[in-house]
């Protein structure tokens, strides 16, 4: 946040308030930096490897490798990405029977004539 942006944000406060809002605004753009200056190339493990191979190598198992094995990236991600369209739609279709139609009966108008509940 630069100095004129903080005193755009902060019309109401007095000067000495505005002038410690800064200075707050100001830190915590330092400390950003050094923590990004720190971490900024250290790996960050996630709990399949921190936690879950860890666990397995102690009870003997060992890893068997990815389950879509041909699938990596952004294709395995389109790949779930339609997988979830084709079960999007699936379970949308066939709610209709839970939600519109009744047993035995096809659906009423359009406008809900048939969705009354008596």
């Amino acid at each position: 946040m630069t100095r004129r942006a903080a005193q755009r944000a902060l019309p109401a406060l007095a000067g000495g308030a505005r002038a410690a809002a800064l200075r707050l605004a100001s830190a915590l753009r330092l400390a950003a930096a050094l923590w990004l200056a720190a971490c900024g190339d250290a790996s960050w493990d996630g709990v399949d490897e921190a936690v879950v191979r860890r666990v397995a190598e102690d009870a003997g198992r060992h890893d068997t490798g990815p389950l879509f094995a041909g699938l990596e990236g952004d294709l395995l991600l389109f790949a779930f990405l339609w997988a979830g369209l084709l079960a999007g739609f699936a379970i949308g279709y066939f709610s209709r029977v839970l939600f519109v139609e009744r047993a035995g009966q096809p659906a009423g108008k359009p406008g809900g004539d048939g969705l009354r509940a008596d």
